[in-house]
């Protein structure tokens, strides 16, 4: 157990000892022993993770990662290791691991080992604790260091090389990791390894189907899910291509529609700018799977970042020229959700699962769900609310008078196109629906 520490050198986010507490243990563990071993854990983020979540959450997500690791010592590490945060690029934590027992110091490949277990903890954690979309923003590096003593060199230089080689291990453990992922993203690019799911957007006034939203899932390499695919393609530059990729898979799987059916196509924003995006080869496509523009709705996230809106309003003009709708995806997850919805004025916004779910219980979603239903009812802007669950969230929608949504509670992805499950709305009136404007909608820039 712990010593209690004095107040000013806990920090106030993670309750973790501060970088004096650490040099002090550092100091007594190098005099007692001889040697360092050390871990470096870094949580490095993409510029857009905070702006995204909040400082707030952030703090939040900081603060669990720090007591995931406090918690972690009674079953991956030891009592007598001792963690510490520091700051040292971005949010950094360190554990000082103790002296083995059954040995006069830590091995290397002992010590390696306990590195790479920490790190698959640790990537686990932040999976099941963020969700996808932020989650693939971190990249969680651990690095180990193991300095021994020197008696003609200063306690002091030999405790901050203990430190900077662990963050420099940790540093390339991160560009080895990237460089894996980017060769297997190849291998998935030449080979085609995506297939496309699908999912029914459903009318809640009445019992039967919007349109369906096409969901790329990767297939080949050790990738869990497409947003790790697509983290690798930014980083290595083929975005373009992975995009392509998708769409054509989204067009080949999904058979034929029904009358006046829609199909919605994630678009990274980059993407748009894509020459082949643009070009006779996408309306093609479009005439091969028997879908003309007007029913396809490109649907844009707002965790991508916009740089330049007036090129990209211009590009968009031209897309709805042809006759592409536009959607907004995870409407209220972010920040940035209100600027995009004036900048874009699509005919489709989507809200975030993340105020869906219990929306029935939780009267501040409600009241959110509430005011953007209002907003765009007054804007002419058709609402899909995403992941409904259960007969109680459909129940408080259709109060709200939320006319679209999609969820596990009709249909789960699958391919070819599911049949969904309607019979929660069959007993509904069938007074008229949310009309799908044909071709540009009146928010046409």
């Amino acid at each position: 157990m712990m010593e209690p520490q004095p107040k000013e050198l806990i920090d106030q986010v993670t309750d973790l000892p501060t970088v004096p507490l650490l040099l002090q243990r550092m100091r007594q563990q190098l005099a007692t022993h001889g040697y360092l071993s050390v871990l470096s854990i870094n949580v490095m983020q993409s510029g857009q993770v905070e702006r995204v979540t909040g400082w707030k959450a952030f703090d939040a997500i900081v603060r669990d990662v720090g007591r995931f690791l406090a918690s972690i010592k009674t079953l991956h590490l030891r009592r007598e290791d001792f963690v510490s945060e520091v700051m040292i690029s971005g949010n950094a934590f360190v554990v000082l691991l103790a002296a083995p027992r059954r040995a006069q110091q830590i091995d290397l490949a002992d010590l390696q080992a306990v590195r790479d277990r920490l790190a698959g903890k640790l990537r686990h954690f932040l999976a099941r604790r963020l969700p996808p979309e932020i989650s693939e923003r971190f990249t969680c590096c651990v690095g180990a260091s193991l300095v021994r003593n020197e008696p003609e060199m200063r306690p002091e230089r030999l405790v901050y090389r203990a430190l900077d080689d662990a963050q420099a291990d940790s540093v390339e453990e991160r560009r080895r990791a990237a460089q894996r992922h980017i060769v297997e993203l190849r291998d998935v690019l030449t080979a085609g390894l995506v297939r496309s799911v699908y999912q029914p957007i459903v009318n809640l006034e009445r019992p039967d189907v919007l349109g369906w939203e096409a969901l790329s899932r990767p297939t080949g390499g050790t990738f869990e899910n497409i947003e790790q695919l697509f983290k690798a393609a930014y980083e290595d530059q083929s975005i373009w291509t992975l995009e392509r990729l998708c769409r054509e898979k989204a067009m080949e799987g999904l058979g034929s529609l029904g009358p006046g059916e829609l199909l919605f196509l994630n678009v990274e924003p980059d993407s748009i700018d894509d020459p082949q995006f643009r070009s006779p080869q996408m309306l093609r496509m479009l005439e091969q799977a028997q879908l003309s523009p007007d029913r396809v709705v490109l649907e844009m996230t707002e965790h991508a970042s916009v740089r330049d809106f007036t090129a990209f309003r211009q590009t968009l003009t031209y897309f709805r020229s042809l006759g592409f709708r536009l959607a907004i995806d995870d409407m209220g997850s972010g920040y940035s959700a209100l600027a995009s919805v004036a900048e874009i004025q699509p005919e489709f916004i989507k809200i975030d699962m993340s105020l869906i779910r219990e929306v029935d219980v939780r009267p501040l979603k409600r009241e959110l769900v509430d005011t953007i239903a209002r907003f765009a009812r007054r804007t002419g802007i058709q609402v899909i609310a995403e992941g409904i669950e259960t007969a109680r969230e459909l129940e408080v929608l259709v109060e709200l008078d939320v006319p679209l949504g999609q969820g596990y509670l009709f249909a789960r992805p699958s391919a070819p196109p599911p049949q969904p499950d309607l019979a929660l709305l069959s007993h509904r009136s069938k007074r008229p629906g949310p009309q799908t404007p044909q071709g540009p909608g009146p928010h046409t820039p």
